[in-house]
């Protein structure tokens, strides 16, 4: 395979040059986009007494509709949040012009012999429709108006008929409405958006004054850019241009995602979205690194999220799309319609290329590919070698410009997000850059991902990109090594990926140690490493951290330290120093000055309690949190900031995570140790117990049933976003059907026809056998603790059957979770049910600051009216 990539298709560029030899992205877009604007003709009016020919980028749309009729799933939905005294009359004539000022607006698209051609109409007959919620109580007005839009949403339009548009005014108060405006992706663009954003808010403020408009007439119409796009992209303009894409995508294969379900017979678009949020430091981190390499931030994310995928699926010959503007001339940038296209871009990701090399062919090919993008998407698709190869099964989006604004007179005006379940393609990745940071979301089709696993990606991609920016020379060998180990509740160990560079550093500043200060001075003042053993600590901590700045008495936790990173710091501090310490030793020695002075211990034993203190002050119950899986109770601790000091918190974590201790086999078991290391303690109730995830919240619901029986009082019972899967044995389970298993069937059968039943079956049965090959990856003890541990613990959720709880689950969910009707059956775990509390925050940053703090708050409540009855 490997020789067939690089032979097919010249994408071996291991002997790529160093940056600084290499043209920055910056001048390649520039010469890009100054070669498009020169090679294509200026857009001419064209007569209208003829039939007018659809744009190649609406043919796609137009087929694609009529292989799905009745589908809104090119429907796009946007909302204007309006908060003042709105002139109604002056924004009704406001979009009446627009309309009229914009042919596309009033085009449909019938078939003459089978072919469609754009049909414009001379005007429109419209009024805004208004509907007032006012009757409604207050609170649940904006609840209806996002109802009231998704459903707008989810009526498909006819092509044939016009208007392919609604607009309708949902009147809250008198001084709130909300502009709803639902529009067919063959007519508008994201780009069209900032036209009629701009021309409304130029029209609104003249009409309400009385005025006239202002804007002046439009020398060109879509359709005049439609026929010059089809006259110009013919003969030999046309055909070298698609040589290129022949050439460039020759063998490729389609994309391979790491799915959760087989894909369903008929595609579905059935998605949903996921949101997360990159810190400001990680973000000005990518942007400096894109700078020093010469490429673009698109390049760099894009090659993240390429070599995020390899991790998952080992494919080497990989193809992500992404869209373009396609609006090359400055006459099409102040028109509404559909000009964008998709354009391929395809990476060979064998001979083992580290992450700066793979930086340097994706900017060169991304180079290529934007050079050639006004070859329609479906033309490529339609190549003899790709008519059966899908081509968008993976999407990625930089928006770099910035989101469109309106400015109306007298009124405070918000775009207002409304989620919708679809997805356009299997998965995609967009991102925008907004106050310093890097934020976005990934949408994925729930036919064949369930949300956990896209939230899991989330943070592997998260962490991911905190390797590169500081190792962008690893090569994706020792990415492999890390497969697994870079996912929560695992151990990740940097050292394996240290530079020899950064060896040589540090052995070139031990040679010349900085002056000794006196190591009983305990002031506040910065003090520097003053041996040998502290100065390798600072390496380790500078590099887990990503701070250069770090003195032997600053806090691991004051600078940002966390779980996850507290696993790496030890996986590090064991391959330096032979030293196999507890994670818990970081809450007793949280400083380089302190652990340096336990590693000087020869003879210390560190504690082996499942019982951590994660802060033993204050006067309240205290509350036990279970830590998830395999994972620490580290993780609490900024949960246990944010809950204040006068709350003592304490961690539970699992046995067998350090050497020597005893795997339990069931969850009972589990439980049973927990409550024995609470009540050793010294503690008798009442009890808030409390737990995450998995098997976190199934030993926590455990230790309730325990501890009941024991009769003692359990005054608290918290569950954050528990899995649905660790309690399923308490659920009914559907009777398979005929239905189903015809199903199955059938896809065998047409995984044989195509030739890829043994793929797929290889496929399957190779996802089971990962942890085993992780674990054979790596000498890391850690690793294989928590393998162990880890089979242990599913084998135990496997065989537990949850009980009925006799009393009250608080069920914390995260805003992933809060629609997932499934979550509604924890009431029948518990007799008197089960209470939501919804935090606005994504599943992976449940208990990252400063996210953790909405779930302290609701988590305070609780506890505030448990004393309360306990008093």
């Amino acid at each position: 395979m490997k020789s067939a990539v690089n032979k097919q298709s010249n994408l071996n560029y291991s002997s790529q040059p160093q940056a600084e030899k290499t043209p920055s992205d910056f001048w390649l877009s520039l010469r890009t986009n100054v070669r498009l604007k020169n090679q294509t003709p200026a857009i001419q009016p064209v007569s209208r007494n003829q039939n007018l020919p659809l744009s190649f980028n609406q043919e796609r749309l137009w087929y694609l509709e009529q292989l799905q009729p009745d589908t809104s799933v090119h429907n796009l939905l946007h909302c204007l949040h309006l908060q003042g005294e709105l002139n109604v009359v002056a924004l009704e004539r406001s979009i009446g012009e627009i309309i009229r000022r914009h042919e596309i607006l009033r085009t449909t698209f019938p078939t003459v012999n089978g072919s469609p051609i754009q049909v414009i109409s001379p005007d429109i007959d419209w009024t805004l429709p208004t509907i007032d919620l006012q009757e409604l109580p207050l609170e649940q007005r904006k609840a209806e108006a996002q109802k009231l839009a998704v459903e707008d949403a989810k009526q498909p339009f006819d092509l044939t008929k016009s208007p392919l548009w609604r607009i309708k005014l949902l009147r809250l108060t008198e001084q709130e409405h909300i502009l709803v405006r639902t529009v067919h992706h063959i007519i508008f663009d994201g780009w069209s958006d900032r036209v009629f954003l701009r021309e409304l808010g130029v029209l609104y403020d003249a009409f309400s004054l009385g005025k006239s408009s202002p804007l002046s007439e439009l020398p060109i119409q879509y359709a005049d850019y439609a026929q010059t796009q089809r006259q110009w992209l013919q003969g030999e303009v046309f055909s070298t241009q698609l040589d290129y894409w022949q050439n460039q995508l020759s063998g490729i294969s389609a994309l391979e995602l790491p799915t959760d379900y087989p894909p369903p017979p008929v595609p579905s678009y059935q998605g949903a979205y996921q949101p997360f949020e990159l810190s400001q430091n990680l973000t000005q981190a990518i942007k400096k690194l894109s700078y020093q390499e010469g490429v673009s931030l698109f390049v760099t994310l894009l090659t993240a999220f390429k070599t995020l995928l390899y991790l998952y699926t080992e494919q080497e010959d990989m193809i992500i799309c992404s869209p373009v503007v396609g609006r090359h001339q400055v006459k099409s940038k102040g028109l509404i319609g559909y000009f964008n296209n998709i354009v391929a871009l395809r990476t060979d990701l064998s001979e083992n290329p580290s992450f700066r090399e793979l930086l340097h062919q994706v900017s060169h090919v991304s180079s290529q590919a934007f050079a050639h993008q006004d070859i329609p998407l479906q033309k490529v698709a339609e190549l003899p070698n790709l008519v059966h190869t899908p081509l968008t099964r993976g999407m990625f989006v930089l928006h770099n410009t910035p989101n469109p604004s309106l400015a109306l007179d007298g009124l405070t005006v918000n775009s207002l997000y409304v989620e919708r379940e679809i997805a356009n393609f299997d998965l995609s990745l967009s991102l925008q850059e907004k106050l310093g940071k890097l934020t976005g979301g990934w949408q994925y089709k729930t036919d064949l991902f369930q949300a956990t696993s896209i939230a899991q990606m989330l943070e592997d991609f998260q962490t991911l990109l905190e390797h590169l920016v500081t190792h962008p020379d690893i090569q994706l060998s020792s990415l492999l090594q890390l497969l697994g180990k870079a996912k929560p509740n695992q151990p990740l160990s940097l050292s394996q990926i240290t530079s020899d560079t950064q060896s040589s550093k540090l052995e070139q500043e031990s040679s010349n140690p900085k002056q000794l200060s006196d190591p009983t001075d305990h002031s506040t003042e910065s003090v520097e490493p003053r041996d040998l053993l502290e100065l390798k600590l600072v390496h380790i901590w500078q590099d887990i951290l990503g701070i250069q700045s770090i003195a032997v008495k600053d806090n691991f936790f004051e600078l940002g330290g966390h779980s996850l990173l507290a696993v790496r710091l030890f996986a590090d501090i064991q391959t330096t120093f032979n030293k196999d310490l507890p994670l818990a030793t970081l809450l007793q020695a949280s400083t380089i000055e302190k652990l340096a002075n336990l590693l000087r211990q020869e003879g210390w034993t560190p504690p082996s309690s499942s019982l951590i203190p994660l802060q033993s002050g204050g006067s309240n119950l205290p509350l036990f949190l279970v830590a998830p899986g395999a994972s620490t109770a580290l993780q609490y601790i900024p949960l246990t900031r944010c809950l204040g000091s006068n709350q003592p918190v304490y961690g539970l974590q699992a046995q067998g995570l350090e050497a020597n201790q005893v795997i339990h086999e069931t969850i009972e078991e589990i439980a049973a140790h927990y409550i024995q290391e609470i009540q050793t303690f010294g503690f008798d109730g009442p009890y808030m117990l409390g737990g995450r995830c998995g098997l976190g919240t199934v030993v926590a619901f455990e230790m309730a049933q325990q501890l009941q029986a024991q009769g003692k009082q359990v005054a608290l019972l918290a569950m954050l976003d528990p899995t649905y899967q660790a309690f399923q044995n308490a659920f009914e389970k559907p009777e398979p059907t005929k239905k189903t298993l015809l199903y199955y069937i059938g896809r065998l059968i047409n995984h044989w026809r195509t030739g890829k039943l043994l793929g797929v079956l290889r496929h399957k049965t190779s996802q089971s056998k990962i942890p085993n090959k992780i674990a054979q990856l790596s000498d890391d003890p850690h690793v294989h603790r928590l393998q162990t541990v880890l089979q242990a613990q599913k084998k135990a959720i496997r065989n537990y059957k949850p009980q009925v709880y006799s009393g009250q689950i608080m069920l914390f969910l995260s805003k992933n979770r809060q629609r997932m009707w499934r979550y509604w059956n924890f009431k029948t775990l518990a007799t008197q049910g089960a209470k939501r509390f919804i935090c606005p925050v994504t599943h992976g940053n449940m208990l990252s600051e400063p996210d953790v703090q909405s779930l302290a708050e609701k988590l305070q409540t609780c506890i505030a009216q448990v004393s309360k009855d306990d008093i």
